[in-house]
């Protein structure tokens, strides 16, 4: 399988991951980073399709505004009171997993652009590599912030504060 097969493949099965990690969880929060993400590695997989068929990737396929879109939903949260972004239990594993993914289809993508048959894959590749790396980042800062107040009632608690000093 050539490698615009592969990406594709890893990214139809993101895609796949976010939108069947949206069962069983009901915060709205929560499903609309879901809807978010599983979005964005589908127009991944349609722009790596256009490629490999010989065609330019659409612009709307590649571009993105999911950190502002993300930034929106969290302020919003905040600003309405809420003490996290969601708080359904199950999108802690759901958020480990995503960052594996994000962080192995990044690692497959900066791996193989060289070696991809056109420039324009290679480019693509590059560039969604980024993305990835983007992803990356909003969905590990968002396991951080899930976890953060067990963290901070644990160490209150139990342990000295840093910041009692």
């Amino acid at each position: 399988m050539s490698i615009l097969g592969q990406a594709i493949e890893l990214e139809e099965r993101a895609e796949t991951f976010y939108l069947s990690s949206k069962k069983g969880v009901e915060d709205r929060g929560a499903l609309t980073i879901l809807d978010l993400l599983a979005a964005e590695e589908r127009k991944h997989a349609n722009a790596l399709r256009a490629v490999a068929s010989g065609e330019q990737a659409p612009a709307e396929d590649i571009e993105s505004d999911l950190l502002g879109e993300a930034r929106t939903l969290i302020a919003a949260s905040v600003e309405g009171g809420a003490v996290a972004v969601f708080s359904d239990a199950s999108m802690e594993e759901i958020l480990r997993t995503a960052m594996e993914i994000e962080q192995s289809t990044q690692a497959f993508y900066r791996e193989h652009a060289e070696e991809a048959a056109t420039q324009a894959a290679r480019e693509l590749l590059v560039d969604l590599a980024e993305r990835e790396q983007q992803h990356y980042l909003l969905v590990s800062s968002l396991a951080e912030y899930f976890a953060r107040p067990q963290a901070w009632v644990e160490a209150a608690e139990f342990g000295l504060r840093p910041d009692a000093y």
